[in-house]
């Protein structure tokens, strides 16, 4: 994708919080390599997991990003990661990308947003076991990689009922 290869890289340590809630997001993140989280925390301070962004995943606030409003979520490193960095000012100079590239990056976007509206859906209507499938089919890279705790708290569940669901998958 030349989009990004025209935009800078950057190593992200695990840990590193790129977009705080409450700050306009001023760039959207490609992940070359790693894994990337956006969430949010409750009134409780419980954290609640909305995206993860493995490898070839697109990342940001899009409302904050286009809109230059106040993001809602935090977005985090939560492995080292390499994340080729978009800033708006890029986006808005439409004129510097080929078509192609320019496709890829809208398909990825629209990607994130089909994935976006399957989440909510699942949330809505699906049980447990069922929001846990869903997530090894969005994520399977990460279903070994991620500690049970971020994968409980994605599909909003504890991490010891997340055990119970993963060992009835397996007697199955």
């Amino acid at each position: 994708m030349n989009i990004i290869n025209l935009n800078k890289t950057v190593t992200i340590p695990k840990g590193d919080i790129l977009l705080k809630q409450g700050d306009i997001a001023k760039y959207g993140y490609f992940v070359k390599s790693g894994c990337l989280k956006s969430y949010t925390i409750d009134h409780l301070g419980k954290e609640h997991i909305m995206q993860f962004a493995p490898e070839t995943w697109m990342i940001t606030d899009l409302d904050s990003f286009s809109n230059q409003v106040p993001s809602l979520v935090y977005i985090e490193a939560i492995e080292a990661s390499e994340v080729s960095i978009i800033s708006n000012a890029d986006v808005k100079d439409i004129n510097q990308f080929e078509k192609a590239d320019l496709v890829e990056m809208n398909t990825k976007f629209r990607n994130n947003l089909i994935a976006t509206n399957k989440r909510i859906i699942g949330l809505l209507s699906a049980t447990a076991e069922q929001r846990y499938t869903n997530f090894t089919d969005t994520y399977p890279s990460l279903v070994q990689r991620l500690p049970l705790k971020l994968i409980a708290s994605y599909i909003g569940v504890t991490p010891e009922y997340l055990s119970d669901i993963r060992r009835k998958i397996a007697k199955n």
